[in-house]
């Protein structure tokens, strides 16, 4: 298994976006750790651009790496994870819709801006392909000439221009003075008088049924900026449902919940998970070649019992877990797993990163 550029040069199918990634400066990015999801128009998909539009584009660099950039997210996305989201931000700043399929619609592929994906889930060392039928264009009006980074906003893009390419002028020297001052002795400084805080008296907490969740709104990160932890997001789904989605540190989906009515509905949700999940045992309901035995039931309906991580097939190459609170209900479930030991490490990730996993509300006006 190669990295992405090695993986799409290898693939015979991508000459044209493999020599615009080399013209704008990019392999040595998309040879780096990532992980980026890439959604990657074929030769195909170029072939359909207006005339002269690719060969502008090779002759503006900014605008051709605007163009590369907005078809980047950051994290390893497969197509299940990226059905359960109406818009990523792009690497470039600027976001895609994404038009996801129904839970009941898996044979069908979520469609990004007005592109078709033809292919999916390409694995690669440092990240995930998915082939679109149709290059991408980002608001070329909100993206800067000089960089080719995007913004949402008019005030976001000024704040960008007056500060990020501004080059300051070297000061000219000052001709030599025929008579040098005597220069004045400077004053010595103020001692600094000492402060001493008084102690914070202890405030004494109210036990709750369920942790206090504290939401952060959305904010716009820099390009570089790395997750050093998990983080629960809020979102509202095509049906304008809240629904969350839990990341581990790398970036990727891990547990995504239900649809709620209402936005304290899905934050009491993932009270419960940060709650539930660290305490949660593990049952398999799966077959093991048809030499398991079926188990025994480890959570009747309507009784209350210990939180259980219940992990399901229902496929020979499809392995999902979903979490069960102690009265019964599912409040999360995962992607799709080829394999039974990596829906294990999933729900090691779940446990490990819930409990102490900010929560960001997308859903917040002017985010």
């Amino acid at each position: 298994m190669g990295d992405i550029v090695d993986t799409a040069v290898a693939a015979g199918s991508f000459k044209t976006l493999v020599a615009a990634v080399q013209a704008a400066g990019m392999v040595e990015t998309l040879k780096g750790k990532g992980p980026f999801t890439v959604f990657a128009p074929d030769d195909e998909a170029f072939a359909k651009l207006p005339p002269g539009t690719m060969e502008g584009l090779l002759k503006n660099i900014p605008r051709l790496k605007a163009v590369l950039m907005y078809h980047i997210i950051p994290g390893k996305l497969t197509v299940d994870e990226i059905s359960y989201l109406n818009s990523a931000k792009t690497i470039q700043g600027q976001e895609i819709t994404i038009e996801p399929h129904k839970w009941w619609q898996f044979h069908m592929n979520p469609k990004i801006n007005d592109a078709n994906i033809t292919s999916k889930d390409i694995v690669t060392d440092n990240g995930m392909i998915h082939v679109l039928n149709t290059v991408l264009m980002p608001n070329m009006e909100l993206t800067c000439p000089v960089c080719g980074m995007g913004f949402m906003n008019t005030e976001a893009m000024n704040a960008h221009t007056k500060t990020a390419h501004i080059v300051e002028k070297t000061p000219e020297p000052m001709p030599p003075a025929e008579v040098m001052p005597v220069a004045e002795k400077a004053p010595e400084p103020v001692p600094v008088a000492e402060v001493i805080a008084e102690p914070i008296p202890a405030v004494e907490k109210t036990p709750e049924l369920l942790p206090v969740v504290e939401v952060i709104p959305a904010v716009e990160l820099p390009a570089t900026a790395k997750v050093t932890e998990g983080v629960f997001e809020i979102l509202l789904d095509a049906a304008g449902k809240f629904r969350f989605h839990l990341k581990a540190a790398n970036g990727q989906i891990i547990a995504v919940s239900q649809s709620y009515g209402t936005k304290e509905s899905a934050i009491k949700g993932i009270a419960s998970i940060k709650k539930n999940a660290p305490i949660s045992k593990i049952a398999d309901l799966t077959m093991a070649g048809g030499t398991m035995p079926e188990p025994e039931p480890t959570h009747a309906a309507g009784i209350v019992q210990d939180p259980v991580f219940e992990i399901q097939s229902n496929a020979p190459d499809k392995f999902r877990f979903h979490l069960k609170a102690a009265n019964g209900q599912i409040i999360a479930v995962s992607q799709s797993y080829l394999t039974r030991q990596s829906t294990e490490k999933g729900i090691a990730s779940v446990k490990k990163n819930a409990p102490m996993a900010k929560v960001i509300d997308h859903t917040i006006a002017g985010t």
